[in-house]
């Protein structure tokens, strides 16, 4: 199972364990389930959702911005020991579950095996399957459009759901 750990500098100050289909928001409003009282975190500032049975990170809109090892996001799949920073705050993403559950079943490697579209690449996405590239008609997403976009396999996440949003 997942673990997020919140650290302030050297300090732990909470674990959260993370299961296949659940989310979890993060911000500094008491309704997120991390909760980080620091004033340069946003009320709603970060969201760490389930795809498939992996995890993408998204920035809500936050000031100052959700970093993932040291890299600034609006969206990113995470991985082991990726280092998320919000504010001064430090979230590890800990999927050493992955390793185990690899060593037991050769060749299930999830993180090997889905893959993600971040919020520039799912808009491009559906910007060319609207437009029809290639064939189809403007305005009307065609199967053979969304397939050509899509040159990774998503393993029924993100995916699955957009093809049953656009054909039914």
């Amino acid at each position: 199972m997942p673990v997020i750990t919140l650290k302030y500098k050297d300090s732990v100050l909470e674990k959260y364990p993370l299961q296949v289909g659940q989310n979890l928001s993060i911000g500094r409003h008491e309704s997120n389930d991390v909760v980080i009282d620091n004033l340069a975190v946003s009320g709603s500032h970060a969201r760490i959702e389930s795809v498939s049975a992996s995890f993408i990170i998204k920035d809500l809109g936050s000031t100052n911005g959700t970093f993932v090892n040291e890299k600034l996001v609006s969206a990113h799949g995470l991985k082991n020991n990726d280092v998320i920073l919000i504010g001064k705050h430090t979230l590890l993403f800990d999927r050493s579950d992955l390793d185990q559950q690899s060593s037991e079943e050769p060749g299930e490697n999830l993180d090997e095996k889905t893959r993600y579209l971040d919020t520039a690449e799912y808009r491009e996405l559906i910007n060319k399957a609207k437009s029809g590239q290639p064939g189809g008609t403007p305005g009307k997403a065609t199967p053979a459009a969304v397939e050509t976009a899509v040159s990774r396999d998503m393993s029924g996440g993100l995916l699955s759901r957009l093809w049953r949003r656009l054909f039914g």
